[in-house]
């Protein structure tokens, strides 16, 4: 499904686009000159990237934006800002829109046939990310190194992904109740459709996006959420 066609799934939710295109409910392109196509253009990839990050924070992850990362050499002391008492500093590339959990690269998760039941054994990491010195990118802070080469941490974290033809009929779902809400006011709608189109994402759309991802992972390989000082360290938008 295109832009264009997610962009229109928006329109629909509100019943179509009235008088602002001339009488035409959809727009023709979201590459079009007109207020409404310019809109849709603007605000669609912050709100895939919006889109990709929500899920990714919850534990359930659009599986094609979910990548792997060993982060390479700790960042020199000079650099870092205040860390408290975490041992180790990693940056983040900047095509990181979230990181979902770090972990050991060699854990192996192991079946007991008889017992119907996997096992791992568990770290429970202790992480948070935050911006660099200079305020221009992000960087992971930890306790421990988890890569294979005992050097570095090891990250699973997702992407931005611009391709929408591979995206589920969650997460064309979600873009397209997201962008609607952010649309209704050019096209004239009151803000009560706003904040319908918002309330139905998060009660609703979300949900079933959540229900749609998690159903392709094996959730007994992942790492369970850690609290630390009654937080979630599990995963953190970045």
């Amino acid at each position: 499904m295109t832009e264009t066609d997610i962009s229109n799934l928006a329109l629909g939710k509100l019943g179509g686009a009235g008088e602002v295109l001339g009488g035409n409910a959809f727009i023709d392109s979201i590459d079009g000159t007109d207020k409404v196509s310019s809109w849709c253009k603007l605000a669609f990839p912050r709100i895939r990237r919006r889109v990709i990050t929500e899920l990714a924070v919850v534990g359930a992850p659009f599986r094609s934006t979910v990548r792997f990362l060993d982060l390479g050499a700790a960042i020199a002391d000079a650099s870092l800002p205040e860390i408290g008492n975490y041992s180790y500093a990693f940056n983040l590339p900047n095509t990181v829109l979230a990181v979902v959990r770090q972990f050991n690269e060699d854990s192996i998760a192991s079946r007991d046939r008889r017992a119907y039941r996997t096992t791992e054994t568990e770290v429970n990491y202790q992480w948070e990310v935050m911006a660099n010195l200079a305020g221009t990118g992000k960087i992971l802070v930890t306790d421990t190194l988890s890569n294979a080469d005992q050097d570095s941490a090891f990250i699973e974290h997702v992407i931005d992904t611009p391709a929408t033809g591979g995206f589920t009929e969650g997460m064309v779902d979600c873009i397209a109740t997201l962008l609607a809400s952010e649309v209704a006011p050019v096209v004239g709608r009151e803000m009560d459709a706003s904040d319908r189109m918002l309330m139905r994402y998060e009660r609703v759309v979300k949900k079933n996006a959540i229900r749609e991802n998690l159903a392709g992972f094996n959730h007994s390989a992942r790492q369970t959420t850690n609290y630390r000082g009654g937080r979630s360290q599990t995963i953190t938008g970045v």
